[in-house]
């Protein structure tokens, strides 16, 4: 597991982590990492401390279920030193329930999984591919963070079942920044998280 600077410094900030699995595609990481730190930007003056971003770069696990393809990640994910820590991969997360592929898993503990796999096969072009996973980014994180869907179709953090609907979504609305607000504040305080709770979009 590589680190993309190559180095560890010890931080006394918070500190939100980007682990990519196998994926080596740099313009997208750039527009998830941009993603994320212009919520942050706009949630600066009422968080107790902005954090600092990390990339990782690991290997996919060695043997991945058929289905719950989340548990061959999480366990990565959850060693990994960070008050956040958020997987992403191109394997699909396939659910029978569902007959489909999800996008992203929340631990609700300050870990996430995003899958791209929907969006690289649905996605017509390459600035919607971004688009859309610049969106479902901060959908991972709310997830991983405990919030709940909402049911206002323009807010990112609503719940998707096809890639379309992220295009309706026009940021977050103030009920879930609201949220956004009081659980990040808790979770930048912490020094990591763990419990076994998943949710999936």
């Amino acid at each position: 597991m590589l680190r993309d600077d190559g180095s560890e410094r010890p931080s006394k900030h918070p500190t939100v982590a980007l682990v990519f699995f196998e994926e080596r595609d740099h313009e997208l990481k750039d527009a998830l990492l941009g993603s994320l730190a212009q919520l942050f930007d706009q949630l600066k003056g009422e968080l107790p401390a902005q954090p600092r971003f990390s990339l990782w770069n690991a290997q996919n696990p060695g043997t991945i279920p058929a289905h719950n393809q989340d548990r061959a990640f999480f366990p990565v994910i959850d060693e990994m030193n960070g008050n956040i820590v958020i997987g992403v991969t191109e394997t699909g997360f396939y659910d029978p329930s569902l007959s489909r592929c999800i996008f992203s898993y929340g631990s609700w503990s300050g870990r996430g999984l995003l899958s791209t796999y929907r969006f690289r096969t649905e996605s017509p072009d390459r600035s919607l591919f971004l688009d859309r996973l610049s969106k479902q980014i901060i959908k991972t994180l709310a997830m991983a963070c405990g919030l709940s869907s909402c049911s206002r179709p323009d807010c990112i953090v609503s719940y998707h079942r096809w890639v379309e609907d992220l295009d309706r979504n026009r940021g977050v609305c103030d009920t879930c920044r609201t949220a956004f607000i009081r659980s990040l504040s808790e979770f930048l305080k912490q020094d990591d998280g763990g419990d076994e709770y998943r949710a999936y979009a």
